[in-house]
């Protein structure tokens, strides 16, 4: 039998625990972030000093939306696109996830903000840069 003091000292233990794994994902989260705005400042380098401004802003957002629509992605494929939901006592049924529907939210941002960054590049750059929403790569990992 645990006693009071024991159970506070494992309730704590898995607060402690719990915290620490938001703490450590947040960083992992920013560190990716950052990585991919890296990776995109060098990509868009060579604009135009007024366009920069403007530029980084929506570099910064589309990393964001990136790293956050592969966890999304990594989400879905581990849970599907469906959840199953009860409301009242006998109506039953499934929609979509809300990872599902959020990702898909992204998606379209994601290739508008990418559009803004495409007209920034000079004209001899655009044809070398691929945009992707990443909706290919989730339509290949699906098996279904």
């Amino acid at each position: 039998m645990v006693d009071r003091d024991e159970r506070r000292y494992m309730d704590e233990e898995a607060r402690r625990e719990a915290e620490f794994d938001s703490i450590s994902g947040y960083l992992d989260k920013q560190a990716r972030i950052k990585k991919e705005v890296n990776r995109l400042k060098r990509l868009f380098a060579k604009i135009d000093v007024n366009k920069k401004k403007l530029v980084f802003t929506t570099i910064e957002d589309v990393a964001f939306m990136s790293i956050t629509m592969q966890d999304l992605r990594e989400s879905i494929v581990r849970e599907g696109t469906t959840v199953t939901y009860k409301n009242g006592e006998n109506q039953y049924g499934t929609k979509q996830s809300p990872d599902a529907q959020l990702y898909l939210q992204m998606s379209q941002k994601q290739t508008a903000a990418m559009k803004i960054l495409l007209e920034c590049l000079p004209k001899t750059e655009r044809t070398t840069v691929e945009k992707s929403d990443g909706f290919e790569e989730f339509i290949n990992i699906r098996a279904d």
